[in-house]
């Protein structure tokens, strides 16, 4: 099992950052509504279905009701104290689009501090990303992610995404310290004739500072 979480952990670090929602792209669909998520359409027929008006891939959430809000839900675990970088993409053709909703909750589902609120404003034709930096709080264990409109106004909704950029990088150098998320941490895999720039440590994916250049295997670059 510890040999398995290495090498998944060195294998999600080839990327700068790690998506952690499921099903963020909504390309997966079961019953009308898309995995990982719940959506007002278990309530409301016709108001979160599927929709090729992605901004990428096949699909994407369209809501729209004539009555009620519209939304798509979902949650993913987090860790506390360690932050995330949240972006999703909305297009509104309307004046106003609706809004994501970000929720740090507890195991039982108790809210942990105040939401954040992000809204969507009119896009016209096109799709419009927005993003925002959140820290999970100590006793936080789940991030939840929604997106509503009010009744009478139409959203597209696709690419909801939160990247735990820690998994990506390490803590630096001291003993019994956990990774966290620092710019300018560069992954590399030696065996290939990689080279250590002068003024940089290298470190394995535990934290540990190497005195010397490994033979082979996948490590981290952090300047001085």
């Amino acid at each position: 099992m510890r040999r398995f979480s290495l090498l998944f952990a060195l294998a999600v670090g080839l990327s700068p950052a790690a998506n952690i929602v499921l099903n963020s792209s909504f390309e997966t669909w079961l019953a009308g509504v898309p995995l990982g998520w719940l959506s007002s359409e278990l309530l409301r027929p016709g108001s979160a279905v599927q929709d090729s008006n992605s901004h990428t891939g096949t699909w994407c959430v369209r809501l729209e009701s004539a009555d009620t809000v519209a939304f798509v839900t979902s949650a993913t675990i987090v860790r506390p104290g360690y932050s995330y970088e949240f972006a999703g993409w909305v297009r509104a053709p309307g004046v106003v689009g609706g809004s994501f909703i970000l929720q740090f909750t507890q195991l039982n589902a108790t809210p942990v501090g105040s939401p954040v609120l992000i809204p969507a404003v009119y896009s016209g034709s096109s799709y419009r990303e927005y993003t925002h930096w959140v820290t999970a709080p100590d006793s936080a264990a789940f991030l939840s992610i929604t997106f509503g409109t009010l009744s009478g106004f139409v959203a597209y909704v696709d690419d909801v995404t939160l990247e735990d950029t820690s998994i990506a990088a390490l803590a630096e150098g001291v003993p019994g310290a956990t990774p966290r998320a620092t710019p300018a941490r560069k992954l590399v895999a030696f065996g290939n004739g990689c080279r250590v720039p002068a003024g940089s440590d290298l470190y394995d994916a535990t934290g540990r500072r190497l005195a010397s250049r490994p033979r082979r295997g996948v490590f981290f670059i952090v300047p001085h």
